[in-house]
């Protein structure tokens, strides 16, 4: 059963009693895709739609919130965001001075600074703690590279996560 929302227009039923939506929306100088999807379309609320819509119009505000929560990892030797920046360098190389936009002369926040959002994923049935709301996934070249930097929100606008993915 498809949803007419407000702000999503109709989130289509996906055939199996889920739903799913997507548009591309500009951010910044860049086009991302974003996708709202739930696996059971009676385990959204309305409250959830309006939450995830209210998200995804914060968008800058989000993502700020991820950076910092990828920036604090650096102190972490063994945190994801630093297994992130090491596999980039090793991967791209002498390359990788080519994709940063800035370059302060500290690799790992040049990284960090660098990175393209290039999806949102938000899942409005996910309503309990620590579960992941809305997902952003970066990517410092998409073109060149398989892995994602990905910072999961939950429905609170808390960060509970953050992994890498390939």
């Amino acid at each position: 059963m498809s949803i007419e929302h407000d702000y999503f227009g109709v989130i289509a039923d996906d055939g199996s009693g889920g739903l799913c939506w997507s548009d591309t929306v500009e951010f910044g100088d860049q086009s991302v895709d974003v996708s709202l999807s739930a696996q059971s379309a009676s385990a959204v609320s309305e409250d959830a739609l309006l939450r995830a819509a209210e998200l995804l119009k914060a968008i800058e505000h989000f993502d700020a919130r991820a950076r910092d929560a990828m920036i604090a990892g650096l102190s972490q030797r063994e945190s994801v965001t630093t297994s992130y920046i090491d596999s980039q360098v090793d991967d791209l190389g002498e390359n990788l001075l080519d994709l940063l936009v800035h370059t302060s002369g500290d690799i790992a926040m040049d990284v960090l600074r660098s990175l393209q959002l290039v999806r949102l994923a938000l899942y409005p049935e996910h309503t309990r703690i620590g579960e992941p709301f809305a997902v952003f996934d970066y990517s410092l070249s998409p073109d060149d590279s398989d892995y994602l930097l990905v910072v999961a929100f939950d429905d609170a606008g808390d960060v509970v996560a953050i992994d890498m993915e390939s």
